[in-house]
């Protein structure tokens, strides 16, 4: 397992949250998920955005070469791919806005089992993409270098769920958001 990850100073506090939820969900006894539920999707959420906003901090310090005078954008810098079936991505990198659904992933429409399974699978995905974040940061680089338009929400965590966190956690979500999206806070930064 490689945890010598780029910018350590938000490597190593992502990690630390990512940490304490899958202890908290370890020592959690499935059938009994449902009295800490809501405390762990918290964390969840939270650990995601930062996940999520510290592979874009990484992505934008990536240097692709340039694209070949006469080649498409789409096959520019892409390997061939063959017949296979593509593998589903550990982890969406991209924040897209969908219109609200009625029953999500370990909202509580699940058992109490099935809900901490789900999270269970879900911290151990952030773990996976946490702990080699540099290919991630290339395939989000490339991605970004072909879509146009906005994709990282401005609210990734909402106010009631970032209330429920230590501080550190909104201020390092904050940090990472300013470093992902610096065009969104330069206006901010200047006065």
């Amino acid at each position: 397992m490689d945890i010598t990850a780029p910018r350590p100073e938000l490597w190593t506090r992502i990690a630390a949250l990512l940490g304490a939820l899958r202890t908290l969900l370890r020592e959690a006894v499935p059938e009994q998920f449902a009295k800490i539920a809501a405390e762990a999707r918290a964390q969840l959420i939270a650990a995601t955005a930062l996940v999520r906003r510290y592979i874009h901090v990484l992505a934008a310090e990536v240097v692709l070469p340039e694209r070949a005078v006469g080649v498409s954008p789409k096959t520019s810098n892409e390997t061939p791919r063959t017949n296979k079936a593509r593998r589903e991505a550990l982890f969406p990198l991209i924040e897209e806005v969908r219109p609200a659904r009625r029953v999500s992933k370990s909202d509580g429409a699940d058992t109490p089992f099935v809900q901490w399974a789900l999270m269970m699978e879900a911290a151990r995905r952030l773990a996976l993409v946490l702990n080699h974040p540099e290919k991630h940061a290339l395939r989000l680089a490339r991605l970004l270098r072909r879509r146009k338009g906005r994709v990282l929400k401005d609210l990734p965590v909402p106010g009631h769920i970032i209330r429920r966190l230590p501080p550190w956690t909104d201020a390092l979500l904050l940090r990472l958001d300013e470093e992902a999206r610096p065009q969104d806070w330069a206006g901010i930064n200047s006065t």
